[in-house]
C-alpha cells in the first residue's frame, strides 16, 4: 500500500499550490496509510495481486480520495514553520 500511495500523491499533489517539502510529503503518506486499510504481501505474487487490486475503479478512487483528503488536510495546515512551506529541501540544501 505504501507504494500505491506513494505513487498516488506524485500524481496528485503537483495540481496542487500546498508545501511540496519531504516533511509535508512524509505527512500525507502517513494520514493516508492511517486511514486506508493495510495490505501486507511478502511476495513478488502478492505484491502484483495488489497492484491489480489497487486499479479497480473502486479501490483507486477510494485511495484518490483519501491521498486528496490528506494532502488538503498538510497543506492547510503544515507540520512545520510557515517560512519553510515556501523552499523545498533542495532549496534549503544550497
Amino acid at each position: 500500500m505504501e507504494d500505491t500511495v506513494l505513487e498516488k500523491i506524485d500524481s496528485l499533489w503537483p495540481q496542487t499550490n500546498y508545501c511540496m517539502c519531504d516533511r509535508c510529503r512524509l505527512d500525507i503518506a502517513c494520514y493516508s496509510l492511517n486511514h486506508l486499510p493495510t495490505r501486507y504481501v511478502t511476495t513478488n505474487a502478492g505484491a502484483v495481486l495488489h497492484k491489480f487490486d489497487s486499479l479497480t475503479t473502486q479501490s483507486d478512487a477510494e485511495i484518490t480520495a483519501c491521498v486528496y483528503r490528506a494532502i488538503q488536510m498538510v497543506g492547510e495546515c503544515p507540520n512545520h514553520e510557515v517560512f519553510e512551506s515556501s523552499n523545498t529541501d533542495s532549496d534549503q540544501k544550497n
